[in-house]
């Protein structure tokens, strides 16, 4: 008897200017489709990189939210109030049906998302619009609704594609450090590559991170940017088309970039093979890396909620051409 197709969820889509979007409350509040001048930057994906609990953002699609946290985990011990909890891979925002409004005002149509912490007491909740000028704002806000401080690794995972034709840039004299790699050997530490971008030795070869096309074909890294204060931007290019990605540093100090040239986080089976897709996942975060352990612990990268005292920032995405 043949299997019957998966329903497809609803989605709402916002447009303005040369810009369209759209937005799928059923998974987990996922921005599906970023369209902006003619080109759609993130990986589609299918039925398999549904949001699933413990399931890694980095094998997911489209842009995702991840709260309280992405690496999944226990939280530590000494923490006041949630020491000991254990927190999956992905967090739980991703797998959650959000709350969801749509939003008229002077700004135009809006779509709200609001999530709720299962495991700890924190509320999420993102705003997101088009402009007439096609930018897509995103409006975040945070609190914990707990009597004790609490440390939250909020993080948006964008899964966009990779290939020959991606640059990428990075803000000038952020630090770069390397949290996971696999499929290859670094010799040494960060480096600083033409144009300030970072550049590792992998196999005895220099790699500069601004074409991440370049890295082994069988690798897979991790890695994580100091923002700093005040505005920052992150381009990347493919081909002619080009997206900044601007963050208030205040607001998001911290951002995660992932290259999986290997593929094999989005590999699907064919003959008696796989083929993997390659992609690069840009994760705009309040902390780093993505687990409490380590941004706790060695790191010393976190942000905390603090009762009464909403935390507030803006992910700003625009579109162009070279």
């Amino acid at each position: 008897m043949p299997a019957l197709a998966a329903a497809e969820p609803g989605f709402i889509a916002l447009e303005g200017g040369d810009s369209r979007i759209e937005v799928v409350p059923a998974l987990g509040g996922r921005i599906r489709s970023l369209h902006l001048f003619g080109h759609e930057w993130l990986h589609q994906g299918g039925a398999a990189e549904r949001p699933r609990v413990n399931l890694a953002a980095t094998s997911g699609a489209g842009w995702d939210e991840c709260a309280p946290s992405a690496g999944g985990g226990t939280v530590p011990e000494w923490v006041k109030g949630v020491g000991g909890r254990p927190i999956p891979v992905g967090g739980e925002a991703r797998t959650q049906h959000p709350e969801t409004t749509l939003l008229t005002d002077a700004d135009g149509h809006k779509v709200t998302c609001v999530w709720r912490g299962e495991r700890m007491p924190w509320v999420l909740t993102r705003t997101v619009l088009v402009r007439p000028d096609g930018a897509v704002e995103a409006r975040y806000e945070a609190l914990t609704t707990g009597r004790e401080r609490l440390p939250f690794l909020w993080s948006a995972w964008m899964v966009l594609p990779l290939t020959k034709m991606t640059r990428l840039r990075l803000p000038d004299g952020g630090r770069f450090r390397v949290a996971a790699l696999s499929g290859a050997t670094m010799t040494g530490g960060v480096m600083e590559g033409d144009g300030k971008w970072p550049r590792l030795i992998l196999d005895e070869k220099s790699r500069d991170l601004s074409t991440p096309w370049s890295i082994p074909r069988k690798a897979q890294l991790g890695a994580w940017l100091d923002l700093g204060s005040g505005r920052s931007m992150i381009q990347l290019w493919q081909d002619e088309a080009r997206l900044t990605i601007s963050c208030d540093g205040a607001g998001v100090p911290y951002c995660g970039v992932f290259v999986d040239r290997s593929g094999m986080q989005h590999a699907r089976s064919r003959g008696l093979g796989k083929v993997g897709t390659p992609t690069l996942c840009i994760a705009p975060s309040l902390g780093a890396p993505d687990t409490y352990q380590e941004a706790l612990g060695a790191w010393q990268s976190m942000t905390w909620l603090v009762p009464g005292e909403p935390r507030r920032w803006t992910v700003t995405i625009r579109g162009g051409t070279a």
